[in-house]
């Protein structure tokens, strides 16, 4: 019988003792000992990197995201609980990015408007 030789990374992997079946499923509850150790796993840069899940349509748990058809799926909230979306300043959806956005919309809004009115004759008779 062959063993599969592991790399130095895999061996120190979080998620090295777990059963292949919590590591791969494919549902969050099942993963969920898989999506813990990858918390706290100090290889997961070198899992995403060996596993490339999105290029090779992987199933299961890696660098703390569980996998479906290479995706990342979106954890499901339950009833009452917040979005688990941490603010990080200067990341896309944060109040500040959605601050800057609302500025330069309204920019754009009155510039819009001063071309409009000085396109059509601005407003003079």
């Amino acid at each position: 019988m062959h063993q599969h030789d592991t790399s130095p990374w895999q061996a120190a992997a979080a998620c090295a003792g777990l059963s292949p079946s919590v590591v791969f499923s494919r549902r969050g509850k099942e993963a969920a000992p898989a999506l813990r150790a990858c918390a706290v796993c100090p290889v997961s840069r070198e899992c995403e990197a060996a596993v490339a899940p999105a290029e090779s349509w992987f199933d299961g748990v890696c660098a703390g995201r569980l996998w479906r058809n290479g995706r990342p799926v979106k954890p499901r909230r339950r009833r009452g609980q917040a979005a688990e979306a941490p603010e990080t300043p200067g990341t896309p959806g944060t109040t500040e990015a959605r601050d800057e956005a609302t500025a330069l919309a309204g920019a754009l809004d009155a510039a819009g408007r001063s071309l409009l009115l000085a396109t059509s004759g601005g407003g003079r008779d």
